[in-house]
């Protein structure tokens, strides 16, 4: 049956009646209306405070499950300390991978990687890292300088470190006795002398020595020296390949970054006073370097605070002032039964530099200064240099630069050699003489070239190569010279500015290696550019020279001359 009207389902929402005889509610309406306006107003506020409830209970849900998730890896890292502990090991959560020695073969496979693991030890003096493979890293902190007996401790001895580091591990051995390294933890270093490049010539009758003792070679850092005067100086590998050395020369080597770790950015106080904390560096004086300790010339001891402490052996009857290199070698040879253990283990040569003998500098370049070649970083940084100082090379061309020339000009040091009263021009190679051998390098070019040209293209017209030029030559009438030959000179500077803050014109494209990268990487550079110019003109009298024509021609198969 249809509701009456009385009976009608009211709206939900007031509905306004324009044919009523009266819109204005009554007052009993209008209370009705704030009585519920309040009752809504109730009910948000209630509904608001419930979600809020809801919310704060999520969120210490949520801590909950976290600090649990914390607590239970906790738990694992403990084991796992645990388990390392317990089997000698050291357990690492660092960010680096680390690779076991016996990985590399002689395929060159890629390492397999380890889940990096370190363990930290905190002291007052320092914060010492402890990696999985036995590396070791410090941090010095201020305290460390205040008080030599500390730091002595917690430098810890190069000696105990060597006699008690596993460095090459018994899988690895077999390995490395059918490549007829040393399987034995044996160890030869000596002390670093002169220029970075005499440093290298140390370092090749060195790992000579090394060879012939059957021992792992401990290589110094490019230690700083009358060119460069700073504190510390870099690792070998930084700028060399040393794992492909190794793997050429059948020299195991180490670092002695590797062994004992350095003090970064000392105090003046530690650098004037370094041998206060510093631990005896037993050594064979040799070449008369050592035999008083005001005649030592090496750098490196401070950076690793070591004290030189001279040994003579009783077959060294010369009393350290041998330089022949078989005496030396049959000296350092024969291990006495009376020597301790570390005696035995260790041997070390104040000065390799002076050692001279029968074919010496032959045998030391074929079977060292050959595989000790440098690593793809420094060669992009040749790269990029290149890209920067020559032309870009025709499109029909497979090479990333042209042909080029590149001369070694070595003066400002030399220069000062000249006997007193002798003219320049009877001690030094003039940049005239450097002319006539670029010009006669372009005559035989054109001479090859033109032999090889058919009827069609004989009248081609052949550039002149570009020309560049290292040296240390800082007067201005020479380098006026040069650049009137329109050569190129490699310049490490940086842009000099006016007081407007304006570039101020240069002659030379500045490439501010020197800023950016520090002192060693110049002279660096330049020994890689020497080794790839087509076509070398050094000087006779610099051992840069002698090592650039050497690399250059065998690496290479580049046209090399020594004036």
């Amino acid at each position: 049956m249809a509701p009456s009207s009385s009976q009608a389902t009211a709206p939900l929402l007031p509905q306004f009646n324009p044919s009523s005889p009266s819109t204005s509610p009554s007052v009993s309406d209008r209370s009705h209306r704030r009585a519920s306006s309040s009752a809504d107003l109730q009910n948000m506020k209630q509904s608001r405070l419930t979600l809020a409830r809801i919310m704060l209970l999520i969120c210490i849900s949520f801590m909950l499950m976290a600090l649990v998730h914390i607590h239970y890896t906790n738990n694992i890292y403990r084991h796992k300390e645990e388990e390392y502990a317990s089997s000698g090991q050291t357990a690492n959560h660092s960010n680096e991978p680390i690779y076991t020695n016996d990985d590399h073969d002689n395929n060159d496979k890629a390492p397999h990687k380890i889940e990096p693991s370190f363990t930290t030890v905190d002291t007052t003096l320092t914060t010492t890292y402890t990696y999985s493979n036995g590396t070791r890293t410090k941090e010095f902190k201020p305290a460390f300088y205040q008080s030599a007996a500390p730091a002595q401790e917690e430098m810890g001895s190069f000696l105990k470190t060597l006699e008690t580091r596993t460095w090459w591990p018994a899988p690895h051995r077999e390995e490395v006795a059918a490549r007829g390294l040393p399987a034995t933890n044996k160890f030869f270093s000596y002390l670093p002398m002169g220029g970075g490049n005499n440093q290298f010539t140390s370092l090749q009758r060195a790992a000579l020595l090394a060879k012939d003792l059957g021992r792992t070679l401990i290589i110094p850092p490019i230690s700083p020296n009358s060119h460069i005067k700073v504190w510390a100086g870099p690792r070998y590998s930084e700028f060399y390949d040393l794992e492909s050395f190794s793997a050429q020369s059948g020299i195991p080597v180490l670092e002695w970054h590797d062994v004992k770790q350095t003090p970064e950015n000392p105090p003046s106080s530690l650098t004037h006073h370094w041998n206060n904390f510093g631990e005896d560096f037993p050594c064979i004086a040799n070449g008369g370097i050592g035999v008083e300790n005001e005649h030592l010339y090496d750098h490196f001891r401070p950076q690793f605070l070591m004290n030189f402490k001279s040994i003579a052996p009783a077959e060294d009857t010369t009393k350290g002032k041998a330089v022949d290199y078989s005496f030396a070698r049959d000296v350092l040879l024969k291990d006495r039964q009376d020597q301790s253990t570390t005696d035995t283990m260790w041997k070390c040569l104040s000065c390799p530099y002076f050692l001279n003998g029968p074919d010496l500098n032959d045998r030391a370049w074929k079977e060292i200064g050959l595989h000790m070649k440098f690593n793809a970083k420094v060669e992009a940084m040749a790269d990029e240099i290149l890209d920067t100082l020559l032309p870009r090379p025709t499109a029909s061309t497979t090479r990333r630069h042209p042909e080029f020339i590149i001369v070694h000009l070595r003066r400002g040091d030399i220069v000062t050699k000249c006997k007193p009263g002798q003219d320049e021009k009877d001690c030094l190679v003039q940049i005239e003489e450097i002319a006539e051998k670029v010009d006669e390098i372009e005559k035989q070019r054109r001479i090859k070239a033109l032999a090889g040209t058919t009827e069609q293209n004989a009248d081609v017209v052949f550039e002149r190569l570009p020309v560049l030029v290292t040296t240390n030559e800082k007067r201005p009438k020479e380098l006026e010279k040069l650049e009137k030959l329109g050569w190129v000179m490699l310049d490490h500077g940086d842009a000099e500015k006016d007081e407007q803050g304006q570039v101020k014109p240069s002659t030379t494209k500045k490439l501010g290696t020197m800023t950016s990268l520090g002192p060693f990487y110049p002279p660096m550079l330049d020994a890689v550019l020497l080794t790839r110019g087509d076509y070398l003109i050094g000087m006779s009298n610099s051992r840069m020279s002698q090592l650039a024509t050497q690399r250059g021609a065998a690496w290479y198969g580049h046209s090399t001359w020594l004036l």
